[in-house]
């Protein structure tokens, strides 16, 4: 127990120093976000003491910007399990690590959206009430309270999956699927609830008919499997581009040796390997004696290169000492998508499916290489034990592929079509109809007796939405630059559709007639900019502790030795 605590203290400090280190670009883009998060907190100390008077909202209009941002970022975190259905159902391995961050995004999501509840109350002091069993929520009549359950759990969900996934990637073990996998099936039906309860937020509300519709729900649920997957479209390029180590170009140099013959394999090479790789024990001794058939030992030196990607070749590779990094050159550059340290195999995908190298494997260090015809690896993937190993380390890299991204494109594009589907379908309904509810739907679209503040922004909102939905029909969307152009779409036009496009003209008008217009004051504005930096920011540190892990750049096996470049 003690070792473990031991083992676990030291993961966090390299992780906190992993946060603290980088270049001047990620000190730059730290520093901006922390000044605006600062600058965030400076205004709502001015609200603190001030009250909800320094905001643009009212008694008439008692929500705003910030459930609108709520409400968003409510269906940003539950997008990421159109990340954990297709890995976990479908068992899609290219998105197998990704799905990490976008568990993360819904981590760093779940947070803003509990600041921008805090900030939205006049007694944040009082939030105690909030607490289950602690507070008095009057569960389960109370849709608040159902929501404070489901926010909170789905962040422990996604904070348990990711950290100990993380932290099993770390110690270089096997995560047990016992303790994991049902809280991710539990997170898939969680994700769904926050933002169906969210829903139910406004749809309960029998005071308001702008939001008293069944189809509520099911918009809620299409423009977030839209926004929240477009939006970890981008993350992920970025992150693809600024944990680049350098430039594609660079991976053309040094000598192929890949090929080389070399020393022929014996048993105590095996034994050798078997230290490092227990699960070999299980394979018997004969066919340890077969596999050893074409299987040589390979010298190595530091920069020499023993596959390319794009080549094909017949074998696989397993470290007996030194260390060798396997690189992708992906948008000209190049990036670490595993480091292979003794034990550690690479090479074995392209060799069992006969399909061309994924990525160039570069030795770090002098090192000393197994390496084994495919035929030979098949004879050792026999052993049940052994396969499976080879199997579950096949995962084990992080490549954010053209081929993901496009897959999640898939995904944005049947919600974006759903989600534009759905917002006719409530137009229609407000305006052929002609009920006497209809005067907030007019005031949104067309202006309600000379006020019209929200008039362009809704139709902005559906010319993005509709720009954003083509896009994704179309053939060009399969290139990235077109398809970032319908990500950002979809994800400004969402904002606007359901921030203020939906908050704010269940407000108007009033219940008793009045027309009360709603715009965020310059304090409203800058704790919401604060905010935003904020999650950013956590997002930011997030991934500077997990990619390196993810990458094998920082292992429990290294903790003694400086981390490699």
């Amino acid at each position: 127990m003690i070792t473990a605590v031991r083992n676990y203290t030291r993961f966090l400090l390299r992780c906190a120093r992993a946060a603290t280190e980088g270049d001047w670009r990620y000190y730059t883009w730290m520093g901006v976000l922390t000044a605006i998060a600062l600058i965030g907190l400076n205004a709502y100390c001015k609200q603190f003491v001030h009250g909800l008077t320094v905001t643009g909202m009212s008694d008439e209009v008692s929500w705003g910007v910030y459930i609108a941002n709520f409400t968003f970022l409510v269906g940003v975190a539950a997008a990421a399990v159109m990340m954990v259905i297709p890995v976990y159902i479908y068992d899609n391995e290219e998105l197998h690590d990704l799905v990490i961050f976008g568990e993360l995004l819904a981590v760093a999501a779940i947070i803003m959206c509990l600041l921008f509840v805090t900030v939205d109350l006049g007694r944040p002091d009082r939030f105690w009430h909030l607490i289950p069993i602690i507070g008095q929520m009057n569960f389960p009549r109370s849709m608040l309270s159902w929501d404070v359950i489901v926010l909170n759990g789905y962040l422990l969900l996604n904070v348990h999956i990711c950290g100990y996934l993380i932290y099993q990637r770390y110690q270089g073990r096997k995560p047990a699927k016992w303790f994991y996998i049902p809280f991710v099936f539990i997170a898939i039906v969680w994700a769904v609830s926050i933002h169906t309860v969210t829903a139910f937020l406004y749809v309960g509300l029998g005071g308001r008919p702008f939001w008293n519709s069944a189809i509520v729900g099911p918009r809620f649920l299409a423009s977030a499997f839209a926004a929240g997957p477009a939006l970890i479209i981008l993350a992920l390029q970025v992150i693809r581009r600024v944990t680049a180590s350098g430039s594609a170009q660079e991976l053309e140099a040094g000598a192929d040796v890949g090929d080389r013959t070399g020393a022929n394999a014996t048993l105590s090479d095996l034994d050798q390997l078997n230290r490092e790789l227990p699960e070999l024990s299980s394979v018997p001794v004969e066919a340890r004696e077969r596999a050893l058939a074409g299987a040589s030992v390979i010298a190595v030196a530091p920069g020499d290169v023993l596959l390319r990607q794009g080549t094909t070749s017949p074998f696989a590779f397993f470290v007996l000492e030194g260390h060798v990094v396997v690189k992708r050159a992906e948008a000209g550059r190049a990036r670490v998508t595993r480091t292979a340290r003794p034990g550690d195999q690479f090479g074995e995908v392209s060799a069992l499916h006969g399909t061309p190298r994924a990525a160039t494997a570069i030795a770090e260090e002098k090192s000393r290489v197994l390496r084994l015809p495919v035929d030979s690896l098949r004879v050792l993937m026999e052993t049940p034990e052994f396969a499976q190993l080879v199997r579950s380390r096949m995962a084990e890299r992080l490549m954010i592929t053209d081929h993901a991204l496009l897959t999640l494109r898939g995904i944005v594009q049947v919600a974006m079509i759903i989600n534009v589907f759905l917002l006719a379908n409530e137009v229609f309904k407000e305006f052929y109809s002609g009920n006497l509810h209809v005067a907030s739907s007019k005031y949104l679209f067309l202006g309600l007796h000379g006020h019209h503040a929200l008039v362009p922004w809704i139709w902005s909102a559906v010319a993005l939405n509709v720009i954003g939905m083509v896009l994704l029909i179309l053939p060009i969307s399969r290139s990235l630059r077109w398809l970032d152009l319908a990500c950002i779409c979809c994800i400004v036009g969402i904002w606007i559709e359901k921030g203020m496009g939906l908050v704010i003209p269940g407000f108007i008008p009033t219940p008793m007639g009045a027309i009360v217009e709603y715009s965020p004051s310059l304090n409203e504005t800058l704790v919401c900019f604060g905010i935003w930096a904020f999650g950013l920011l956590c997002y930011t540190v997030f991934l500077r502790m997990s990619v390196p892990i993810l990458q094998g750049r920082m292992t429990k096996a290294n903790e003694d030795k400086p981390a490699l470049a």
